[in-house]
């Protein structure tokens, strides 16, 4: 079973733009588990990527995602559902040199479905995060990912992830990720 690799990991944030947040299901859950996934992924060094799909009628990438991500906001603007059915996004992908993505993004059985299909007969290893996606209706969020679990992608969720980069508490960046885990989780996870 593959884990995650700091130095073969890549996050890969799917579509998260302003029109679609106000019928999104759980969308401070996900909004909350997309930004711990950014601040984390930008701590460590990962290379983000930022795809939006149609984005002259769809708006841009969320304006909280956009000020997370800081100068890693460089969308690559796709009408594909797939990502990788995206040229500049398949070739940008591959020049980073790693195998592995971490997803997260919308929606679960559209474009995330579809994005995972085809890295997964890339050979590449998925991680699918699935309190960082999210679909109009719970049904189908829970549908798309257990669909993406099926064809062979990883289910894992955005504060494992981090955890699973770094290995062990005494990584270089520990203390700075577990701050943001601190400040973040609660808005993901709720009470305990």
């Amino acid at each position: 079973m593959a884990r995650l690799n700091e130095n073969e990991a890549v996050l890969v944030v799917v579509d998260v733009q302003e029109r679609f947040l106000p019928v999104l299901f759980e969308v401070e859950r996900f909004i909350g588990a997309c930004r711990l996934l950014i601040g984390g992924a930008k701590i460590l060094g990962l290379p983000i990527l930022v795809t939006e799909q149609l984005p002259d009628k769809l708006g841009p990438t969320t304006q909280e995602l956009r000020e997370a991500l800081r100068e890693d906001y460089q969308p690559i603007v796709k009408a594909e559902f797939s990502a990788f059915a995206n040229e500049t996004f398949r070739r940008t992908f591959a020049s980073t040199g790693r195998t592995q993505l971490i997803v997260c993004g919308i929606e679960a059985h559209v474009c995330i479905r579809q994005t995972v299909l085809d890295a997964l007969e890339l050979g590449y290893d998925v991680f699918v995060v699935e309190d960082a996606i999210s679909a109009r209706y719970k049904f189908l969020w829970r549908s798309g990912v257990q669909s993406c679990v099926e064809a062979g992608a990883k289910r894992i969720n955005a504060e494992s992830v981090l955890f699973e980069l770094m290995k062990t508490a005494e990584h270089k960046r520990f203390r700075e990720v577990q701050a943001i885990v601190k400040e973040i989780a609660p808005q993901i996870y709720g009470s305990r």
